[in-house]
């Protein structure tokens, strides 16, 4: 592994910051926020006039040891409670292995449909497809490298699932072949590194997770951290020429650590139209 990547793998998981001995200020165990955004016309999918359309977002959920069955109810019930016309799923429902593959399968049986999902790193760390076809069978398609129209609402929505860039399984092109118009299309990539290829399709509007938001969030720390390991998206928007890029802090940990401030677990929901 060399140096970039082990950090990557730091600082997405939190340890390089669980090391210093800041593990007091992590929120509540359970405590997911909400994260509410209103998507100008020029970088939302395109609806019929008059039309809205509200999607909500979980990413890098990890159920298992590093994660507490409280934060998977807690994100659970509020998915429910912002009545999403759409919940997408981007990546790393697992760790490393299928042992929690039931307890997975049974919080996703609990959330609002219609649901649309893509595959994290740690998916295929965990094994990419048991985790897909458990998905599948519980009503939820997922994209791999792919797009399909789904009816959201009432009205056709189109949707790309890019691979996980992270375990360089993303193929941007065979994603985007049936996509005539990429600026009218909902993307979900687990890893934000892969939006700098997806901009150049015209794309506009990209959710990502995978990072944590850093785990934990210390002014300054977090983010020079950040820098140090190559991680240009580390959470919140960004622009990409055209493209809107949004990173999702996650809800759980793969190591165990707890979140706080800007990186505290999340749902994000976007107002679209």
């Amino acid at each position: 592994m060399d140096r970039r990547t082990f950090l990557r793998r730091t600082v997405a998981g939190g340890a390089a910051i669980g090391v210093a001995g800041i593990a007091g200020m992590a929120v509540a165990q359970g405590g997911v926020r909400i994260t509410r955004h209103d998507l100008p016309p020029d970088h939302a999918p395109l609806l019929a006039p008059g039309r809205r359309l509200r999607v909500a977002q979980l990413t890098d959920i990890h159920v298992g040891w590093g994660t507490s069955a409280e934060t998977l109810r807690t994100a659970q019930v509020q998915a429910k409670l912002v009545r999403p016309d759409l919940l997408v799923l981007t990546g790393d429902y697992l760790n490393h292995s299928l042992a929690e593959i039931d307890t997975l399968r049974a919080w996703v049986r609990g959330l609002p449909r219609p649901c649309i999902a893509t595959l994290g790193n740690h998916d295929h760390w965990s094994g990419a497809m048991a985790i897909r076809r458990m998905l599948e069978q519980e009503g939820i398609p997922v994209l791999s490298n792919e797009s399909t129209v789904m009816d959201v609402a009432g009205q056709p929505l189109r949707i790309v699932g890019v691979e996980d860039g992270f375990t360089r399984r993303d193929d941007v092109d065979a994603a985007f072949r049936d996509v005539s118009r990429p600026e009218q299309a909902l993307v979900l990539s687990h890893d934000p590194m892969t939006a700098d290829k997806i901009a150049r399709t015209g794309a506009r509007i990209v959710l990502s997770g995978h990072t944590h938001g850093g785990q934990f969030d210390i002014p300054g720390l977090t983010a020079a951290l950040a820098t140090v390991a190559g991680i240009r998206y580390l959470k919140g928007w960004y622009m990409i020429g055209d493209t809107r890029l949004y990173v999702n802090c996650g809800v759980g940990s793969s190591v165990g650590a707890g979140r706080n401030g800007a990186a505290a677990s999340e749902l994000a929901v976007f107002d679209v139209g």
